[in-house]
């Protein structure tokens, strides 16, 4: 009888399932093509990290106007691609409306078909510069106003605060969106990232694979947090239910939103800024005390963890990046459900980074399976069953 080897971990969780020269993910450490997510989130524009994912190195600054310009260029949506966003922003979510968008613009790209990296490049470029206006155009409308043209003299996160809020924004949204963008370019072989290197893989076109991992992302598992954290947080009221709600919590195996992490064992990095953020926001928040829900949750939960069955506790090791990111777009004046939507537009760039790495160096993913079904069942005819 043939050997079988031995299956995979459920989730495949541990597996390494190919090289990249894009990010590093480690327990407390996240690094983008060799620079510390603390420096890039602190210090650098979203443009320089999109340039940096897609290119390997950071712009010079002749690089970086260039590169802004043809982000700047390609921000309009055509009279076809915002007649979608029209008819469907009334009743679809915002995670449909991208991934539609995105996949129905592969029929109007000038390289469609065309899988060489300097075509992909490209494609990247007019991705990246058209999501925002996308989901802005979708945030306004499904409010019953009118979409606000991109402004080409603003950079990525403030055209996109424009956008969304006009002269409305809040004072440092532009600021804050940079960085959250950046924190959420790029993560490793997350469930997204591996379904568009799995559909590149087949020679599918970077509008395939984009579109591949817009689905993966709408997931409450990997991209729906921020929405569950806000439920969560309207759901104990406010800090001093913290403690009792947590031990009825525990009680009924309640899965709290925005903790544990499949990497991050002791901490997220992205974390403690967005908690810097969220911290700093509520001061001009006049609703709910939600960040100090959220402080008072976190010290609570990590209290009582030691008692938790080991299950349980592994499940909220730490803080993820979509606790405070939650409470900071809320504050920030974005409605709880379309947290996951912000996310893909810093994503954008990763995804299209890994796209590019896949087709450069391709071999079809196929993994095995190890079968666990019936064996021996004799056909029956249909009459004598």
């Amino acid at each position: 009888m043939a050997e079988t080897q031995p299956a995979a971990p459920r989730g495949l969780e541990g597996v390494v399932a190919t090289t990249t020269a894009i990010s590093l993910v480690q327990d407390n450490r996240l690094i983008y093509r060799g620079y510390s997510i603390d420096d890039l989130a602190t210090k650098a524009d979203y443009e320089e990290v999109a340039y940096l994912l897609l290119n390997g190195e950071l712009p010079t600054k002749e690089q970086l106007r260039d590169f802004k310009q043809e982000l700047a260029k390609h921000r309009a949506l055509s009279p076809f691609l915002r007649n979608i966003v029209a008819e469907m922003s009334e009743n679809a979510t915002a995670m449909d409306v991208l991934r539609t968008v995105v996949s129905a613009s592969a029929g109007e790209d000038p390289a469609e078909g065309d899988n060489s990296q300097a075509a992909e490049y490209e494609k990247s470029i007019r991705l990246a510069a058209k999501l925002p206006t996308i989901l802005a155009s979708y945030i306004r409308r499904r409010k019953g106003e009118q979409p606000i043209p991109p402004e080409a003299s603003l950079g990525h996160a403030a055209n996109f605060a424009h956008m969304v809020w006009g002269d409305k924004a809040h004072r440092r949204a532009a600021e804050i969106l940079n960085s959250a963008m950046i924190m959420q370019a790029e993560h490793g072989m997350n469930a997204s990232t591996f379904v568009a290197r799995v559909t590149a893989a087949t020679d599918a076109d970077l509008h395939a694979a984009v579109t591949a991992a817009f689905g993966a992302l709408k997931g409450p598992k990997h991209g729906g947090a921020t929405d569950g954290t806000m439920r969560m947080l309207e759901e104990i009221g406010s800090p001093e239910h913290v403690e009792a709600w947590v031990d009825k919590a525990i009680e009924r195996k309640y899965s709290f939103s925005g903790f544990g992490h499949r990497v991050y064992r002791t901490e997220d990095p992205r974390a403690k800024h967005l908690r810097r953020f969220s911290q700093e926001l509520q001061q001009d928040w006049t609703g709910p005390k939600y960040f100090d829900i959220q402080d008072r949750l976190v010290k609570a939960i990590a209290e009582r963890r030691p008692k938790m069955r080991p299950t349980a506790a592994a499940k909220v090791n730490v803080v993820n990046v979509d606790f405070f990111a939650a409470t900071t777009y809320t504050f920030l004046g974005l409605a709880a459900d379309l947290g996951t939507s912000i996310f893909s537009l810093g994503r954008i760039a990763g995804w299209c980074a890994h796209v590019m790495e896949q087709h450069a160096d391709n071999r079809l993913i196929r993994p095995e399976s190890e079968y666990t079904g019936p064996a021996g069942k004799v056909w029956v005819p249909l009459p004598e069953r």
